[in-house]
C-alpha cells in the first residue's frame, strides 16, 4: 500500500511537473513570436544615423558643431524603442557634465529612460521647446529632437570613444538583435499588448510601451548605462 502511494505521488510529481514545463515552454514561445513581430528582423537593417553624427554605447549622440559646440540627443534606436514621450527632463545650463554621468531622461507616464553623457562638458543650451513639444524627438531625433549643448573639454579623447559612419551602422544593428534577445527573453505578461496582436491590430509607437517596470530597469541598465559608461 505505501509503494502505491509514493508511485502515485511521483507519477502525480511527475505530470505538474510536465505540465509547469509545457506552459513556460508555450510561454517562451508565445514571446519569441511576439519579439519577430515588434521588432522584425529586417528593420534591423535600416538602422543607421546621419554620416556626421558619432554614437555612444549609451544610445546618445554627439554632433560637433564649427564652433566647437557638441550638440546632444538620442538615437533612432532608443528613441524607436522608447516611442511615446511626455517629457524631457533637461539639464541644468552650467551644470558640469562627465563623460558616463546621467545628463537628461525621457519620461513616459511612470517611467523613465536615462541618458549618459557621451563627451565631458559644461552645458550651455538646452531646448526648452522639449516641454511643450517633446514629440519634435520621434519626428527627427537627429535633427528637431537635439536636447542639449555642451562646451566640451576632452572632445579629441572623447571622440575617439565613440563610432561614426559604418562602425556606428554595424553597431547598431547588434545592438538591434541583442534587444530582439532581451525581450523575448522577457515575460509575457502583459494582457493589452497580446490582445492587439490577436486583433490583428498594428502597434503603433515602441515596444516599450507596453512594457513592465522591471522592463524598463533592464532596459536602462542593459541598453542606457548610465553610470556604467567608461571614460577612456
Amino acid at each position: 500500500m505505501v509503494a502505491l502511494f509514493v508511485m502515485l505521488t511521483i507519477l502525480a510529481c511527475v505530470g505538474i511537473d510536465g505540465i509547469v514545463q509545457w506552459r513556460k515552454a508555450k510561454r517562451e514561445s508565445a514571446t519569441r513570436i511576439l519579439a519577430d513581430q515588434l521588432v522584425p528582423a529586417e528593420a534591423l537593417a535600416k538602422l543607421s544615423a546621419p554620416p556626421d553624427v558619432f554614437l555612444d554605447e549609451g544610445h546618445t549622440w554627439v554632433r560637433v558643431t564649427p564652433s566647437g559646440k557638441a550638440h546632444i540627443g538620442i538615437d533612432g534606436f532608443a528613441q524607436g524603442l522608447i516611442g511615446r514621450i511626455d517629457d524631457v527632463l533637461l539639464p541644468e545650463v552650467g551644470r558640469e557634465a562627465r563623460r558616463g554621468d546621467m545628463l537628461f531622461a525621457m519620461r513616459q507616464g511612470q517611467h523613465r529612460a536615462a541618458f549618459a553623457s557621451p563627451v565631458d562638458g559644461v552645458v550651455e543650451v538646452v531646448d526648452k521647446e522639449l516641454h511643450w513639444h517633446p514629440e519634435m524627438i520621434q519626428i527627427n531625433p537627429y535633427k528637431d529632437g537635439w536636447v542639449c549643448s555642451l562646451k566640451p573639454k576632452n572632445l579629441a579623447r572623447n571622440l575617439k570613444l565613440l563610432r561614426i559612419a559604418d562602425d556606428a551602422k554595424s553597431w547598431l544593428k547588434e545592438e538591434g538583435q541583442k534587444f530582439r534577445e532581451f525581450f523575448a527573453a522577457r515575460p509575457f505578461e502583459d494582457l493589452q499588448l497580446g490582445q492587439v496582436l490577436q486583433d490583428g491590430g498594428q502597434l503603433t509607437g515602441g515596444v516599450l510601451e507596453f512594457a513592465d517596470d522591471e522592463t524598463w530597469k533592464q532596459f536602462n541598465r542593459i541598453f542606457l548605462r548610465p553610470g556604467q559608461i567608461k571614460n577612456s
